[in-house]
């Protein structure tokens, strides 16, 4: 497998409106790189570029020691799984695999034998003969994946492979594909809008927003060092509390309701030097009661609605916010904020009113444009 080099990579549809700005990354040979973020934010786009199903208007893409920008798809060595599946209907499973073999003219020996290889990796061997009409969606999902293993390309583009399929198949499938990635040693980009693949799937995630890349890391570094507010709500089973504050006398005074100042740990009044205003970002599953022996900052709420997965739920407690903070909040992160603070609890906890406590240095700390305070901005793109 080869490395991918993006250099200066743009893309615009028309006149003045970036779909791409210029941007850098760099995958690893091996590696399993997962795009995530919003409709829109151009990661599909993306993957087009790499595959040559578009042309980049500046750049260049590299792979391995290939220069393969201007390159027509059929040279790239590049495969690529589609949302839809994209199988042939009137074949069968040995054909759609045998497909790509064909058009290539290799030799019948080889094809039967690359077939039985890809359909003994994939557990596709009893649906050789079977059309994609007489398969499951996890199925159709396994023979588009093997479709593109059989070429032995250098790169695997997978674009939303998993939407169409059911929560609990789309586990199955998800759990499937790393296990196949790791065993080929393939290198891989994987495009969702679904957070919750990006993090059980990668080994590094590419955050986007409108055309550019705001942060670039490990799932487990993206989610405790966020680099702005919009990937700290982008990631997580919940997005984090985004509370407004006034930093006073080396404390942080919340706007919302009536709170004690908190002293904070020496680092981090440091790094608030030269700040008065500021958002703090508080995880709901950081929150614990103070009955429980919860930290040293305490927000008091009402309960008024409870959200409840599995073992675990999701409470909702009444919060008065600004109409004008609201709105700075939803612009920032991306997402619609309301007044309320949510707090992640056991299923089994039925309080009306709680008091919940947090430690200081679980904190997330953002400017009043958004990007963190005191963290490190993730590593270089």
């Amino acid at each position: 497998m080869s490395k991918l080099v993006l250099r200066s990579v743009a893309k615009s549809y028309t006149r003045g409106t970036s779909v791409l700005k210029p941007f850098d990354l760099v995958v690893q040979s091996g590696e399993l790189v997962v795009l995530v973020g919003p409709s829109g934010c151009g990661k599909s786009t993306l993957l087009k570029l790499m595959a040559g199903l578009e042309q980049l208007d500046d750049g260049q893409i590299l792979l391995g020691e290939r220069d393969i920008t201007r390159l027509e798809p059929r040279h790239r060595r590049i495969a690529m799984v589609f949302q839809n599946y994209a199988l042939y209907p009137h074949l069968t499973v040995h054909d759609n695999l045998a497909y790509p073999l064909r058009r290539a003219g290799s030799a019948k020996a080889e094809i039967r034998t690359r077939v039985e290889t890809v359909a003994a990796q994939l557990r596709l061997g009893e649906l050789l003969d079977r059309r994609p009409s007489q398969l499951s969606g996890g199925q159709k999902q396994r023979v588009a994946m093997g479709r593109a293993i059989i070429r032995e390309p250098e790169l695997f583009l997978l674009d939303e492979p998993l939407s169409n399929l059911d929560a609990g198949l789309r586990s199955h499938v998800r759990g499937e594909i790393r296990e196949l990635q790791r065993r080929l040693g393939t290198t891989m980009i994987y495009v969702t809008h679904d957070q919750v693949e990006a993090q059980t799937l990668a080994d590094r995630v590419v955050v986007m927003r409108s055309g550019e890349i705001q942060q670039v890391g490990t799932p487990r570094d993206i989610y405790a060092r966020p680099t702005n507010m919009f990937v700290a709500a982008f990631l997580g089973t919940a997005p984090p509390n985004f509370l407004p504050a006034r930093i006073r006398d080396r404390a942080i005074e919340l706007e919302a309701g009536s709170l004690p100042l908190v002293a904070l740990p020496a680092e981090l009044r440091m790094a608030l030097a030269g700040h008065d205003r500021i958002f703090v970002g508080i995880r709901p599953e950081a929150l614990q009661s103070t009955r429980l022996g919860g930290g040293e900052l305490k927000l008091t709420g009402r309960v008024v609605r409870r959200e409840f997965v599995g073992n675990m739920q999701n409470i909702h407690l009444a919060q008065d916010r600004p109409a004008e903070a609201l709105a700075t909040l939803s612009r920032l992160t991306g997402r619609h904020v309301t007044g309320e603070l949510v707090w992640t609890t056991d299923a089994a906890n039925m309080v009306e009113r709680v008091e919940l406590g947090l430690r200081p240095e679980d904190l997330l700390l953002f400017d009043i444009h958004g990007e963190a305070i005191g963290l490190a901005k993730g590593e270089p793109i």
